[in-house]
Order: structure tokens, then sequence, then C-alpha cells
């Protein structure tokens, strides 16, 4: 716990050290990227109560517990630099791994400025995660037989993309997706 403790704070101090040395630049067209990338190594989500996050993404997914940290304190100008609330705490952070690799890191923050009320998904900084299904129409129905709420039927595109959305038990989205099946 202690080394946890230890590189969660350097982690934040290193980071906090280059935010406040970063400008934003003027974009424009451009032949090459910025910046080369691999994939998506993971997605955040903010969570009101990890222990029931932690076994939905176990129950529902298969993900495995790669990580889980509790941190101290952090620093006032770490909150103005990533744009808490003054009065924020995070009180854990857990790194979630998906069985084909996708990381899935959660967050639970307390203080009495957090606003628990979930943002319209035609908000601005309003977010869903995509993930992979094999089989979206039998995913649809197991999502349903857990008695979780879909927020469509599955759809399917002119490309054979299939997809239907779903909220997690505490608001999140998530998107699942793939393609049709042959011979269906």
């Amino acid at each position: 716990m202690k080394n946890n403790r230890i590189a969660s704070t350097l982690f934040a101090t290193t980071l906090l050290l280059g935010a406040a040395s970063v400008s934003v630049p003027a974009f424009s067209a451009s032949s090459s990227p910025l910046v080369t990338f691999t994939g998506v190594d993971h997605a955040g989500i903010n969570v009101p109560d990890m222990a029931s996050a932690v076994a939905f993404f176990e129950t529902t997914f298969g993900a495995k517990l790669e990580s889980d940290i509790i941190p101290d304190a952090l620093p006032d100008a770490w909150k103005a630099a990533f744009n808490w609330h003054p009065s924020s705490e995070l009180k854990r952070f857990v790194m979630m791994r998906l069985p084909d690799g996708t990381g899935v890191e959660l967050f639970q923050y307390s203080g009495k400025q957090i606003n628990h009320e979930r943002p319209h998904q035609d908000d601005d900084a309003a977010t869903h995660i995509a993930l992979r299904t094999q089989d979206v129409h039998a995913s649809y129905e197991n999502i349903q037989k857990a008695g979780l709420k879909t927020l469509n039927e599955p759809i399917t595109n002119a490309d054979g993309t299939q997809w239907f959305y779903f909220l997690t038990p505490w608001g999140s989205q998530i998107e699942l997706v793939g393609k049709v099946k042959k011979g269906n």
C-alpha cells in the first residue's frame, strides 16, 4: 500500500509539473499526425461505489482486477490543473482488464461539490465506452435478462455493423458493437 501511495504521489507530481508548462496550440490541417499510436489502452469512468462497479465489470464482461490504489490526499494545484472541485478527494482508483486486454479504469471521488446527476448524452464532455462483442443479439438478450436498462434494440448499419446501448447500474452508457454474423 505504501509503494502505491508513493507511486501515485510521484505520478501526480510529474503530471502536475507537465500540465503547468503546456500551452494550447492552434490546430490546422497537417500531412502528418502530431502523435503516432498503437491502440487504445483504457477508458476511464467515474463511479459512485467502487465495489459495485468492480463486481459489475467482473460479472458482465469477465474483467479482472489489475490494480487497486487508495492515494494520499492530492494537492490543491493538482485539483486546479485537472479541473476538480476544491472539496473533492480521490478515494480510490482501480484498473480492470477485459479479456481482450482493454483496460477500464474506475475512479471513485468524494466531496460536497460533486454533481451526482448524469449529464445528458448531448451535453459537452458526456462520454460512453464502446466494446466489441461476437454476437450483438445474444449480448442484447443477456443484458436484458440481467435487468440492465437497454436504450435501443440492436441496429444494423448498411456496412453490417450492429450496435446497441445500455446503462450501467450507476447510469454510464456502454455501447456493444459487432458485425452481422454470417447466415443472419
